[in-house]
Formats: C-alpha cells, sequence, structure tokens
C-alpha cells in the first residue's frame, strides 16, 4: 500500500481541500456573533461577542465532523488503492454525505442563524465553510462521475477474482 498523488484526480483533490478547509474554518474562524446592543455590552463586560462552528451550530458540526472524515478518507484510499472498488464507494458516501452538509449550511447561514434573529448574526466563517462545504460536495460529486485508473495503474494488471461453475 504506497501512497501516490499521481492517483488522485481532480474531484478528490476538491473533496480533499474543501475538507481541509472546512476543518480549518469550522475551529479557527467565527461564524456566528453577538449584534447590536447586546453585542456592545458583551464587549465592555470584556465578553466574547463571536461563536465558531463548534460551538454554535451543535448538531450540525456532528455531520460536518462526519463528512470532513469521509472527504479525507476519500483522498487517502484513492491515493493508496490501485482496484477502484473501495474508491468508488467512498465517492458514493461522501457524495451524500457532503450533499447533505451542504443543504444544512445553506439553511443555517443563508436562511435561518442559530438563535433570535435580532441578537445574533452571520461572520466571514459561516460563508467561507459554506463555499468549503459546497467545494467538498462539488468534488464528491466529481469524483463519482470520473471513471477509470490513473495511468500508472493501467499498466499493470489489476487482480480480479472470476467465478466459475465449477464444484
Amino acid at each position: 500500500m504506497d501512497l501516490d498523488p499521481s492517483r488522485l484526480r481532480r474531484g478528490e483533490w476538491l473533496a480533499g481541500a474543501g475538507a481541509a478547509l472546512l476543518l480549518a474554518f469550522m475551529f479557527c474562524l467565527p461564524w456566528y456573533g453577538v449584534s447590536g446592543s447586546a453585542g456592545a455590552a458583551a464587549v465592555t463586560s470584556g465578553g466574547s461577542t463571536s461563536l465558531n462552528a463548534w460551538h454554535s451550530l451543535t448538531t450540525l458540526r456532528w455531520l460536518m465532523l462526519v463528512t470532513i472524515v469521509a472527504a479525507l478518507s476519500l483522498v487517502f484510499f484513492q491515493a493508496t488503492r490501485r482496484a477502484p472498488a473501495l474508491p468508488v464507494s467512498l465517492s458514493v458516501i461522501v457524495t451524500v454525505l457532503s450533499g447533505l452538509t451542504m443543504l444544512a449550511l445553506i439553511y443555517r447561514v443563508l436562511i435561518n442563524a442559530p438563535g433570535p434573529d435580532s441578537l445574533f448574526d452571520a461572520r466571514i466563517g459561516a460563508f467561507l465553510g459554506l463555499v468549503a462545504g459546497c467545494a467538498t460536495a462539488l468534488g464528491a460529486f466529481a469524483s463519482l462521475r470520473q471513471e477509470g485508473l490513473s495511468p500508472r495503474d493501467a499498466r499493470t494488471a489489476i487482480p480480479t477474482v472470476t467465478l466459475t461453475g465449477e464444484d
């Protein structure tokens, strides 16, 4: 099992980059912040006025985390496996998970932010996280659509199992 980045296609690169960015944005950037007079009161009292995705999206964070792990697993298995069976199965799983995550992020970021509407507003991390989630979904779908082996693996024979009617 050798790690060969040349086995990665454009879809896996995009899904992996989107997942890595989503993970970084999830913990490092503010997603939601307190606005208005409540924000000013929090600043004067020395409190924090913003929350990252891990602290603000208590249910959605688990779906995001599972999607990130699955997308990074897709990249790893595509880079280490000669046979396409496992990476194709993971492409299907990541496409479904990232599609669900993307829809949930669209709802949470663009339609209904957590908390009372007049108290919280979306920050830059929420929008960048939405873009990273969309990139993961697009990459997983592109990985699913691309068939075939890498040029390096197409030159070597991949062992196959044939079933015969002999007992």
